[in-house]
């Protein structure tokens, strides 16, 4: 299983456990009420939902991560296709980044 696979597999956990935002709006509402754990935008999100999310955030210090396609995401959630997802619980949170960050330095090198 691949590093990409074992991201796909926890947010499709965290998603099933009920820890997961989905979606531009949903998302930012997750921002504004101060929810998020961790951020995923999908590498094919557009410019204005991408803006609308940045803007939300303001100060904010939320890790966020650019990863995967809408079609990838949307599927390891269960759900259509989607641009971002918010991660809502630390422990979560906390496995997602580690192996998205372990993706990072693969791809610097």
């Amino acid at each position: 299983m691949t590093d990409k696979d074992r991201v796909y597999g926890m947010l499709g956990l965290a998603a099933r456990a009920g820890k997961i935002v989905s979606g531009s709006d949903a998302v930012t509402g997750a921002i504004r009420s101060g929810n998020v754990e961790l951020l995923i935008i999908t590498k094919d999100i557009s410019r204005n939902s991408l803006d609308k999310i940045l803007k939300n955030m303001g100060s904010e210090e939320i890790t966020c991560y650019s990863f995967g396609t809408s079609e990838d995401l949307g599927f390891a959630l269960g759900k259509p296709d989607r641009t971002a997802a918010a991660v809502t619980d630390k422990s979560f949170a906390e496995g997602i980044s580690a192996i998205l960050e372990n993706i990072n330095e693969e791809e610097d090198t």
